[in-house]
């Protein structure tokens, strides 16, 4: 009697364990499909002056899908400069972006401001910070506003600014922001 059972029951185990297997496959396509993201748009200040910068973002769901994009937050060709005042302060605002319906808009255009959207303050709170100066590194830590004590000669500092951010249980997108400024004229080096 137990092995005509077991021979009635084998079949449906089969079928189960094929049903989990495609189920699994589904789930795993469809999402391989999607590889859009929201973009968030950051403003760089340092001193009330926005920085030309470059950004590079990687978006990761958790199971394969690994997107990306990068760009500038310009179109203009002009070079960072401010003067050596203090103090020297650094302003990381980021952005969600909206339609004016109150929608989000994934498929933003780096970092370009646009009066036609929405724009809603986040508080970010893990940023990290590289500040170099002639191939040294001045500053490698979280984000501090205050850079009066690291930014205090004239000259060219290259700045690096990291974030992440959890946009559900298993994926986040990870932001790399850097650009230069010639702080005080100097000599540019």
């Amino acid at each position: 009697m137990d092995g005509e059972l077991s021979e009635i029951i084998k079949p449906f185990k089969v079928l189960f364990i094929f049903l989990i297997i495609e189920f699994l496959f589904v789930i795993i396509f469809f999402t391989a499909l999607y590889s859009g993201y929201d973009k968030n748009l950051f403003e760089i200040k340092l001193n009330n002056t926005l920085m030309n910068c470059y950004y590079s973002e990687e978006y990761t769901n958790g199971i394969l899908i690994n997107a990306g994009t990068s760009g500038y937050n310009s179109v203009e060709n002009r070079i960072n400069e401010i003067q050596l005042n203090y103090p020297i302060k650094l302003n990381v605002n980021e952005y969600e972006v909206y339609y004016k319906n109150g929608y989000r808009k994934a498929d933003t255009n780096g970092w370009l401001r646009e009066d036609n959207l929405n724009y809603s303050l986040v508080k970010n709170s893990k940023l990290k910070l590289v500040i170099k100066r002639k191939n040294n590194v001045l500053y490698d830590g979280d984000y501090i506003s205050d850079l009066s004590s690291i930014i205090n000669e004239k000259g060219r500092y290259y700045i690096h600014i990291y974030s992440i951010r959890k946009d559900g249980l298993l994926t986040s997108v990870k932001t790399h922001i850097s650009f230069n400024v010639i702080v005080g004229g100097g000599n540019h080096e």
